[in-house]
Protein backbone atom coordinates (compact mmCIF):
# COMPACT_ATOMS: atom_id res chain seq x y z
CA UNK A 1 0.00 0.00 0.00
CA UNK A 2 1.29 3.47 -0.86
CA UNK A 3 2.23 5.45 2.21
CA UNK A 4 3.48 8.90 3.12
CA UNK A 5 5.78 9.60 6.06
CA UNK A 6 4.37 12.29 8.32
CA UNK A 7 5.92 14.12 11.27
CA UNK A 8 3.57 15.07 14.11
CA UNK A 9 4.40 18.15 16.10
CA UNK A 10 2.79 20.06 18.96
CA UNK A 11 2.20 23.80 18.56
CA UNK A 12 0.43 25.43 21.45
CA UNK A 13 -2.52 23.25 22.44
CA UNK A 14 -2.82 21.75 18.94
CA UNK A 15 -1.16 18.93 17.02
CA UNK A 16 -0.37 19.11 13.31
CA UNK A 17 1.28 16.91 10.69
CA UNK A 18 3.97 17.90 8.19
CA UNK A 19 5.06 15.76 5.26
CA UNK A 20 8.61 14.57 6.03
CA UNK A 21 9.62 15.36 2.42
CA UNK A 22 9.68 19.01 3.49
CA UNK A 23 11.93 18.47 6.51
CA UNK A 24 15.62 19.15 6.01
CA UNK A 25 16.68 18.86 9.65
CA UNK A 26 15.42 19.07 13.24
CA UNK A 27 17.34 21.36 15.56
CA UNK A 28 17.19 22.36 19.21
CA UNK A 29 15.89 25.82 20.12
CA UNK A 30 19.37 26.69 21.40
CA UNK A 31 20.45 26.98 17.75
CA UNK A 32 17.99 29.83 17.20
CA UNK A 33 19.38 33.36 16.96
CA UNK A 34 16.48 35.63 18.07
CA UNK A 35 15.88 38.49 15.65
CA UNK A 36 12.22 39.36 15.09
CA UNK A 37 11.48 40.76 11.62
CA UNK A 38 8.60 42.61 10.03
CA UNK A 39 7.94 39.53 7.89
CA UNK A 40 6.96 37.61 11.03
CA UNK A 41 10.09 35.54 11.63
CA UNK A 42 11.31 35.34 15.22
CA UNK A 43 14.96 34.66 14.39
CA UNK A 44 17.17 32.47 12.26
CA UNK A 45 19.25 29.32 12.35
CA UNK A 46 22.45 28.60 10.48
CA UNK A 47 22.62 26.00 7.76
CA UNK A 48 26.10 25.86 6.30
CA UNK A 49 26.60 29.47 5.17
CA UNK A 50 22.87 30.29 5.07
CA UNK A 51 20.78 32.22 7.57
CA UNK A 52 17.44 30.40 7.58
CA UNK A 53 14.45 32.46 8.86
CA UNK A 54 12.41 30.77 11.59
CA UNK A 55 8.70 31.34 12.28
CA UNK A 56 6.66 30.23 15.27
CA UNK A 57 4.20 27.70 13.83
CA UNK A 58 1.38 28.54 16.26
CA UNK A 59 1.59 32.25 15.34
CA UNK A 60 1.56 31.53 11.61
CA UNK A 61 -1.47 29.28 11.88
CA UNK A 62 -3.48 31.58 14.14
CA UNK A 63 -2.47 34.81 12.47
CA UNK A 64 -0.29 35.97 15.34
CA UNK A 65 -3.42 36.98 17.26
CA UNK A 66 -5.10 33.96 18.83
CA UNK A 67 -2.09 31.71 19.17
CA UNK A 68 -1.97 29.99 22.53
CA UNK A 69 1.18 30.95 24.46
CA UNK A 70 3.39 27.94 24.93
CA UNK A 71 6.91 26.87 25.63
CA UNK A 72 8.53 26.30 22.24
CA UNK A 73 11.58 24.15 21.90
CA UNK A 74 12.27 22.48 18.53
CA UNK A 75 13.00 23.95 15.11
CA UNK A 76 11.90 22.07 12.01
CA UNK A 77 14.11 23.22 9.14
CA UNK A 78 12.21 22.93 5.85
CA UNK A 79 13.45 23.04 2.30
CA UNK A 80 11.72 23.11 -1.07
CA UNK A 81 13.97 23.70 -4.05
CA UNK A 82 16.22 26.65 -3.29
CA UNK A 83 13.87 27.97 -0.58
CA UNK A 84 14.53 27.26 3.08
CA UNK A 85 12.82 28.30 6.30
CA UNK A 86 12.01 26.87 9.72
CA UNK A 87 9.10 26.43 12.13
CA UNK A 88 9.51 26.62 15.89
CA UNK A 89 7.22 24.13 17.67
CA UNK A 90 6.81 22.80 21.20
CA UNK A 91 8.13 19.38 20.36
CA UNK A 92 8.20 16.69 17.72
CA UNK A 93 5.87 13.87 18.75
CA UNK A 94 7.18 11.33 16.27
CA UNK A 95 7.12 10.20 12.67
CA UNK A 96 5.06 7.43 11.12
CA UNK A 97 4.14 6.01 7.74
CA UNK A 98 0.49 6.66 6.97
CA UNK A 99 -1.44 5.03 4.15
CA UNK A 100 -2.48 7.61 1.58
CA UNK A 101 -6.07 6.43 1.76
CA UNK A 102 -6.10 7.82 5.33
CA UNK A 103 -5.68 11.36 3.98
CA UNK A 104 -9.02 13.03 3.33
CA UNK A 105 -9.82 16.45 1.86
CA UNK A 106 -11.39 18.68 4.49
CA UNK A 107 -15.19 18.83 4.12
CA UNK A 108 -16.12 22.15 2.52
CA UNK A 109 -17.83 23.15 5.77
CA UNK A 110 -14.45 23.00 7.53
CA UNK A 111 -12.22 24.32 4.79
CA UNK A 112 -10.66 27.65 5.83
CA UNK A 113 -8.18 27.99 3.00
CA UNK A 114 -5.29 26.12 1.39
CA UNK A 115 -3.13 26.11 4.54
CA UNK A 116 -4.74 22.77 5.47
CA UNK A 117 -5.00 20.67 2.31
CA UNK A 118 -6.32 17.59 4.09
CA UNK A 119 -6.85 15.79 7.37
CA UNK A 120 -5.12 12.60 8.45
CA UNK A 121 -7.43 10.05 10.07
CA UNK A 122 -5.60 7.12 11.65
CA UNK A 123 -5.74 5.21 14.97
CA UNK A 124 -4.25 8.24 16.74
CA UNK A 125 -7.26 10.32 15.70
CA UNK A 126 -7.79 13.16 13.20
CA UNK A 127 -4.88 15.55 12.64
CA UNK A 128 -4.66 18.50 10.26
CA UNK A 129 -1.93 18.31 7.63
CA UNK A 130 -0.37 21.72 7.04
CA UNK A 131 0.93 23.12 3.76
CA UNK A 132 4.20 24.73 4.96
CA UNK A 133 4.56 26.98 1.92
CA UNK A 134 1.15 28.59 2.68
CA UNK A 135 2.10 29.63 6.20
CA UNK A 136 5.05 31.92 5.45
CA UNK A 137 5.37 35.14 3.40
CA UNK A 138 5.66 34.91 -0.35
CA UNK A 139 9.22 36.23 -0.33
CA UNK A 140 10.20 33.24 1.81
CA UNK A 141 8.36 30.38 0.09
CA UNK A 142 7.85 31.84 -3.38
CA UNK A 143 4.14 30.99 -3.08
CA UNK A 144 1.39 33.56 -2.57
CA UNK A 145 0.27 33.30 1.05
CA UNK A 146 -3.48 33.57 1.66
CA UNK A 147 -4.87 35.43 4.65
CA UNK A 148 -7.35 32.99 6.25
CA UNK A 149 -9.10 35.80 8.12
CA UNK A 150 -9.97 37.86 5.02
CA UNK A 151 -13.38 36.24 4.53
CA UNK A 152 -14.34 36.70 8.18
CA UNK A 153 -13.17 40.33 8.26
CA UNK A 154 -15.07 41.07 5.05
CA UNK A 155 -18.23 39.56 6.49
CA UNK A 156 -17.86 41.56 9.69
CA UNK A 157 -17.38 44.79 7.74
CA UNK A 158 -20.31 44.10 5.44
CA UNK A 159 -22.59 43.14 8.30
CA UNK A 160 -21.58 45.76 10.86
CA UNK A 161 -24.80 47.68 10.35
CA UNK A 162 -27.05 44.63 10.05
CA UNK A 163 -29.04 43.89 13.17
CA UNK A 164 -30.48 40.52 14.01
CA UNK A 165 -34.00 41.39 13.00
CA UNK A 166 -36.86 39.30 14.24
CA UNK A 167 -37.77 36.56 11.80
CA UNK A 168 -41.40 35.45 12.02
CA UNK A 169 -42.29 31.81 12.29
CA UNK A 170 -43.91 30.34 9.17
CA UNK A 171 -47.57 31.27 8.92
CA UNK A 172 -48.59 27.70 8.10
CA UNK A 173 -46.17 25.04 9.21
CA UNK A 174 -46.42 21.40 8.19
CA UNK A 175 -46.82 18.87 10.99
CA UNK A 176 -43.65 17.24 12.33
CA UNK A 177 -44.14 13.88 10.68
CA UNK A 178 -42.19 11.81 8.21
CA UNK A 179 -43.51 9.27 5.73
CA UNK A 180 -40.90 6.56 6.27
CA UNK A 181 -40.90 6.24 10.09
CA UNK A 182 -43.09 6.65 13.14
CA UNK A 183 -40.66 8.25 15.56
CA UNK A 184 -38.40 11.23 15.92
CA UNK A 185 -35.49 11.84 18.25
CA UNK A 186 -35.61 14.94 20.41
CA UNK A 187 -32.85 16.44 22.53
CA UNK A 188 -31.87 19.54 24.47
CA UNK A 189 -28.74 21.66 24.52
CA UNK A 190 -27.93 22.25 28.20
CA UNK A 191 -25.57 25.15 27.53
CA UNK A 192 -27.77 26.91 24.99
CA UNK A 193 -28.21 30.61 25.54
CA UNK A 194 -31.48 31.02 27.52
CA UNK A 195 -34.48 31.72 25.30
CA UNK A 196 -37.04 32.44 28.03
CA UNK A 197 -38.81 29.09 27.56
CA UNK A 198 -37.78 25.43 27.28
CA UNK A 199 -36.36 24.57 23.85
CA UNK A 200 -35.99 21.09 22.41
CA UNK A 201 -34.76 20.04 18.98
CA UNK A 202 -35.94 17.13 16.89
CA UNK A 203 -34.73 15.10 13.93
CA UNK A 204 -36.19 12.02 12.30
CA UNK A 205 -34.93 8.71 13.60
CA UNK A 206 -33.94 7.94 10.02
CA UNK A 207 -31.36 10.74 10.24
CA UNK A 208 -29.90 9.67 13.60
CA UNK A 209 -26.89 7.40 13.07
CA UNK A 210 -25.19 7.06 16.45
CA UNK A 211 -24.81 8.69 19.85
CA UNK A 212 -21.13 9.08 20.72
CA UNK A 213 -19.31 10.07 23.90
CA UNK A 214 -15.77 11.14 24.76
CA UNK A 215 -14.59 11.49 21.16
CA UNK A 216 -11.63 13.87 20.80
CA UNK A 217 -12.56 16.98 18.82
CA UNK A 218 -9.89 18.69 16.73
CA UNK A 219 -10.23 22.46 16.50
CA UNK A 220 -10.20 24.03 13.03
CA UNK A 221 -8.32 27.35 12.97
CA UNK A 222 -10.36 30.27 11.59
CA UNK A 223 -13.53 28.17 11.34
CA UNK A 224 -16.95 29.78 11.72
CA UNK A 225 -18.01 30.16 15.37
CA UNK A 226 -20.76 27.53 15.14
CA UNK A 227 -18.18 24.88 14.20
CA UNK A 228 -16.87 23.03 17.25
CA UNK A 229 -14.27 21.19 15.19
CA UNK A 230 -13.86 17.78 13.67
CA UNK A 231 -14.08 14.23 14.99
CA UNK A 232 -13.29 10.84 13.48
CA UNK A 233 -16.03 8.25 13.11
CA UNK A 234 -15.10 4.84 11.72
CA UNK A 235 -12.11 6.30 9.95
CA UNK A 236 -13.98 9.27 8.44
CA UNK A 237 -13.62 12.98 9.30
CA UNK A 238 -16.93 14.40 10.50
CA UNK A 239 -17.71 18.08 11.16
CA UNK A 240 -18.92 18.83 14.69
CA UNK A 241 -21.30 21.79 14.96
CA UNK A 242 -23.28 23.71 17.54
CA UNK A 243 -26.79 23.51 16.12
CA UNK A 244 -27.97 26.40 18.32
CA UNK A 245 -25.06 28.53 17.13
CA UNK A 246 -25.82 27.66 13.52
CA UNK A 247 -29.39 28.86 13.95
CA UNK A 248 -28.20 32.09 15.55
CA UNK A 249 -29.40 31.33 19.09
CA UNK A 250 -26.07 32.37 20.58
CA UNK A 251 -22.65 30.77 20.96
CA UNK A 252 -22.53 27.08 21.74
CA UNK A 253 -20.04 24.86 23.49
CA UNK A 254 -18.44 21.47 23.00
CA UNK A 255 -17.83 20.32 26.53
CA UNK A 256 -15.08 17.68 26.77
CA UNK A 257 -16.65 14.26 27.23
CA UNK A 258 -20.14 15.43 26.26
CA UNK A 259 -22.30 13.43 23.91
CA UNK A 260 -22.35 13.94 20.16
CA UNK A 261 -25.29 13.02 17.97
CA UNK A 262 -24.10 11.78 14.58
CA UNK A 263 -26.67 12.65 11.93
CA UNK A 264 -27.25 11.84 8.31
CA UNK A 265 -28.07 14.92 6.26
CA UNK A 266 -30.40 14.93 3.31
CA UNK A 267 -27.93 16.27 0.79
CA UNK A 268 -26.93 15.88 -2.83
CA UNK A 269 -23.25 16.24 -2.00
CA UNK A 270 -21.23 13.38 -3.42
CA UNK A 271 -18.27 11.68 -1.78
CA UNK A 272 -17.67 9.26 1.03
CA UNK A 273 -19.19 10.49 4.28
CA UNK A 274 -20.17 13.85 2.77
CA UNK A 275 -23.64 13.68 4.30
CA UNK A 276 -22.63 13.30 7.95
CA UNK A 277 -22.44 15.90 10.72
CA UNK A 278 -22.19 15.53 14.48
CA UNK A 279 -24.24 17.78 16.76
CA UNK A 280 -22.25 18.87 19.81
CA UNK A 281 -23.19 18.70 23.48
CA UNK A 282 -26.63 17.08 23.16
CA UNK A 283 -28.49 15.94 26.27
CA UNK A 284 -31.75 14.36 27.41
CA UNK A 285 -32.31 12.39 24.21
CA UNK A 286 -35.77 10.90 23.83
CA UNK A 287 -37.63 8.98 21.17
CA UNK A 288 -41.07 10.38 20.50
CA UNK A 289 -43.87 8.47 18.80
CA UNK A 290 -45.56 10.30 15.94
CA UNK A 291 -47.92 11.97 15.41
CA UNK A 292 -47.81 14.41 18.32
CA UNK A 293 -50.02 17.26 19.46
CA UNK A 294 -48.61 20.53 18.24
CA UNK A 295 -49.40 24.06 17.13
CA UNK A 296 -47.26 26.48 15.17
CA UNK A 297 -45.09 28.70 17.35
CA UNK A 298 -47.14 31.90 17.73
CA UNK A 299 -44.39 34.49 18.12
CA UNK A 300 -41.51 35.88 16.09
CA UNK A 301 -38.02 34.64 16.89
CA UNK A 302 -34.77 36.60 16.74
CA UNK A 303 -32.79 33.80 15.09
CA UNK A 304 -32.91 32.28 11.62
CA UNK A 305 -36.08 30.20 11.37
CA UNK A 306 -35.50 29.70 7.63
CA UNK A 307 -32.92 27.04 8.58
CA UNK A 308 -35.62 24.86 10.12
CA UNK A 309 -38.36 22.60 8.85
CA UNK A 310 -40.65 24.24 11.38
CA UNK A 311 -41.02 25.71 14.87
CA UNK A 312 -43.79 24.30 17.04
CA UNK A 313 -45.35 24.66 20.42
CA UNK A 314 -45.77 21.41 22.28
CA UNK A 315 -46.52 20.53 25.86
CA UNK A 316 -42.81 20.83 26.65
CA UNK A 317 -42.34 24.31 25.21
CA UNK A 318 -40.72 25.08 21.86
CA UNK A 319 -39.85 22.26 19.49
CA UNK A 320 -37.41 23.15 16.70
CA UNK A 321 -36.90 20.85 13.73
CA UNK A 322 -33.57 21.99 12.21
CA UNK A 323 -32.92 21.50 8.52
CA UNK A 324 -29.47 19.90 8.48
CA UNK A 325 -28.96 20.01 4.71
CA UNK A 326 -27.86 23.70 4.47
CA UNK A 327 -25.10 23.06 7.00
CA UNK A 328 -23.04 21.07 4.53
CA UNK A 329 -23.58 23.74 1.89
CA UNK A 330 -22.05 26.44 4.08
CA UNK A 331 -18.87 27.93 2.62
CA UNK A 332 -17.14 31.28 2.92
CA UNK A 333 -18.06 34.37 4.94
CA UNK A 334 -20.30 34.31 8.00
CA UNK A 335 -24.01 34.81 7.36
CA UNK A 336 -25.21 38.19 8.56
CA UNK A 337 -27.52 36.69 11.17
CA UNK A 338 -24.50 35.21 13.01
CA UNK A 339 -22.82 38.59 13.47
Amino acid sequence: MTTVRLIRCAAGSDTFCIDSDWVDSIQAEENLYPNRSTAGSIGWIRRFDEQVPVFRLADQIHGGVSAVPSTQGVVLSLRRGDRCWGFLVDKVLGASDVAKDRLFPLPSLLSTGPAFPCVVVDPEGPTLLVAPERLVPTEVSGVMRPDPTVAVRAALAASASVSRAAVPAPATAPPPTAPSHLQMLTFSLPRLQPQGYPVRFGISTAQAVEIMSSLPIVRIPHAAPFIAGMAAWRGLPVPVIHIGGWLGMGPGQATPGSRLLLCRCTTTYAGRGAGLVALADVDDLRKVDLPIDYTSWPDAVDWNSSLTHGIYQSERGMLVLPNLDPILHFEGPLPAYLI
